[in-house]
């Protein structure tokens, strides 16, 4: 593992990112609060209700596992489907910042530009950082 430091604190940090957005995507239930960015993200597009549940539990999920792998493959533990886990994850978060950065302010009456610019800039770091991670990419 021959990278750069700040390659290895991105990983670190997206890896933490991502295990915190994941457990709090299984908190907040029936709440609006800016911590669960999931949860906000998919009740900014369907109803509250079976389906947004479910849906929120299955990216949280995910969120969890990526999160867990990016960290175990910074500290030397690499599975043969790493690789795939990552992929898919960085699939999913680039749906999930056109669900949250994009259509969601399309729906919304007042956007604060620099919030949402924040917001924005915080959720492509993540996405660098899972494609960093990646073999394929980088890692």
């Amino acid at each position: 593992m021959n990278r750069s430091l700040g390659a290895i604190l991105l990983n670190f940090a997206v890896a933490l990112y991502l295990l915190a957005t994941g457990l709090l995507g299984f908190t907040d239930r029936g709440s609006r609060s800016s911590l669960s960015e999931i949860r906000n993200a998919v009740e900014s597009l369907f109803n509250r209700g079976d389906f947004s549940n479910i849906l929120v539990a299955i990216l949280s999920v995910l969120a969890i596992i990526a999160g867990v792998f990016i960290l175990l493959k910074f500290f030397g533990q690499v599975f043969p489907f790493t690789e795939l886990v990552l992929i898919i994850l960085a699939i999913v978060w680039i749906v999930l910042i056109i669900m949250i950065d994009i259509v969601a302010p399309l729906n919304a009456r007042n956007v604060n530009f620099i919030d949402w610019m924040k917001n924005f800039g915080a959720h492509v770091m993540v996405l660098g950082g899972i494609v960093l991670a990646t073999e394929r990419f980088g890692g």
